[in-house]
C-alpha cells in the first residue's frame, strides 16, 4: 500500500506542476501531499481538471 500512495504522490505532484507551475511546491505543500491518504491524493487528482487554483485542489468542497 505504501508503494501505491508514493505512486499517486508522484502523479499528483506532477500534474500540479504540469497545471500551476513549479513554484507551488513550498514546504506546506510538500508535506501536504507526504501525509495524505490514497483517497486525498485520488480527489485532488480529480479536482486538477476543473479547478482554477491550486488552491480549489485542496479545498473541501469542490469547484463548481
Amino acid at each position: 500500500m505504501e508503494g501505491e500512495t508514493k505512486g499517486r504522490n508522484a502523479i499528483l505532484s506532477r500534474l500540479l506542476s504540469k497545471r500551476f507551475g513549479q513554484n507551488i511546491f513550498d514546504i506546506r505543500m510538500q508535506e501536504r501531499l507526504r501525509t495524505a491518504t490514497p483517497e486525498q491524493l485520488d480527489r485532488w487528482a480529480e479536482r486538477i481538471l476543473d479547478a482554477k487554483t491550486v488552491d480549489e485542489v485542496f479545498d473541501e468542497e469542490p469547484p463548481e
